[in-house]
Order: structure tokens, then sequence, then C-alpha cells
């Protein structure tokens, strides 16, 4: 079995330095805010700042990670996506062969169109 405890003093002088993901950043701005709003320097507990870091770290992920998560956004991805190829693909049919290109909108007008009465209908 190999031994890493090299690599610990190498990651922990990496994440005081600041390098990597951002982490040593959030965690001065929590302490020096905590810090600065205890009543006095003698009343202010690092225990529980750093709990409460624990606690605000695990808790969110932020916003962006939210977002990029949530249905509606892989849904607006998909659909642009989709939108991109087919336009590529459409593009490049249409100039080789425009009958064709405009069969396959017309058929998908009418797919979407069908899928849509039929989804009024169950209802």
């Amino acid at each position: 079995m190999q031994d890493f405890a090299f690599l610990f003093s190498d990651s922990v002088s990496a994440w005081l330095r600041g390098r990597g993901d951002g982490r040593f950043q959030r965690y001065e701005r929590h302490y020096r805010s905590d810090r600065a709003s205890a009543p006095s320097p003698d009343a202010f507990d690092l225990e529980k700042s750093n709990v409460l870091f624990s606690r605000r770290s695990r808790r969110g992920k932020g916003r962006i990670a939210s977002v990029l998560k949530s249905k509606p956004f892989a849904a607006l991805a998909t659909f642009l996506i989709f939108l991109w190829g087919g336009s590529l693909l459409l593009s490049t049919i249409g100039t080789s062969q425009p009958v064709t290109a405009g069969v396959a909108l017309c058929v998908a007008f009418v797919v979407l169109r069908a899928s849509k009465l039929r989804k009024r209908a169950q209802r």
C-alpha cells in the first residue's frame, strides 16, 4: 500500500494559497464576517463558526448548480441542441434536395399538430 501522507501537506498548502476551487476564499469571507459580527474579540467562537460554515457549505451548491440541474433548463438545452442540429441538417439537405427538405418539414409540422390534438383529446 502506498503512503499518501506527502500529498496531504501539498493539498493543504494549495488550499491555503487559494488554488483550485475557491473554498479558501469562501471560508475566509465567512470567518471575517463572523469575527466582525461578534460583540467582542473574546466572544468569538471559532468552533461554532466552523460548524456554521460546514452547514452552509453542505446545504446549497449554489444558484447556478440548481439551475443547471432543473428540468426546465434541461428541456431548453435539449430544444436548442435539436434546433441547432436541425437547422444544420435542413440547410444541408435543402441545398441538394429542396423538395425532400420541404416534405420533411411538412411531415414534422403535421406530426407536431397531431400530437397536440391527441393530448387535448385525452384531457
